[in-house]
């Protein structure tokens, strides 16, 4: 296990990664990014380029930008726990520079309409650029 070495973590927590037997945290992708020349934000959530030239190799900030995307959008922590289906605890964990799963930052990320990609790692803009073939095709199934 190679890349584990490399990635500074667990053979366990590698195999268990490519298995897709467990989601890893935000921190675990950026370490196996790193180890693997990619960019976190393209390993963990298909976002940016794959390279990882210019890349943020890590989370730190997560709990700022977190704190300030919530704050933007007039969410307590309790309200955006709810809307994530996670714990007032868990976003005060996040927001204190805790560690989350990528699923976490994901669903997140999801219900304050920003990128996951940014919320993680800092990559890539805020908000992600609107889909507008996926609203002009809802648009014209909603006809």
């Amino acid at each position: 296990m190679a890349l584990a070495e490399k990635a500074a973590v667990s053979e366990s927590t590698a195999l268990y990664v490519e298995t897709g037997e467990q989601m890893p945290a935000a921190g675990t992708v950026a370490r196996l990014a790193v180890a693997l020349g990619l960019s976190p934000a393209w390993l963990a959530y298909g976002l940016g380029e794959p390279s990882s030239e210019g890349a943020a190799s890590s989370c730190e900030g997560m709990g700022e930008r977190l704190l300030k995307a919530r704050t933007e959008r007039g969410l307590s922590k309790a309200a955006l726990a709810r809307l994530a289906e996670l714990s007032p605890g868990a976003i005060l964990g996040i927001e204190n520079g805790g560690q989350a799963g990528v699923d976490t930052v994901e669903r997140i990320a999801k219900e304050l309409h920003i990128s996951p990609a940014w919320l993680a790692y800092g990559a890539g803009p805020q908000v992600l650029p609107s889909r507008r073939g996926a609203r002009a095709a809802q648009s014209a199934a909603d006809s």
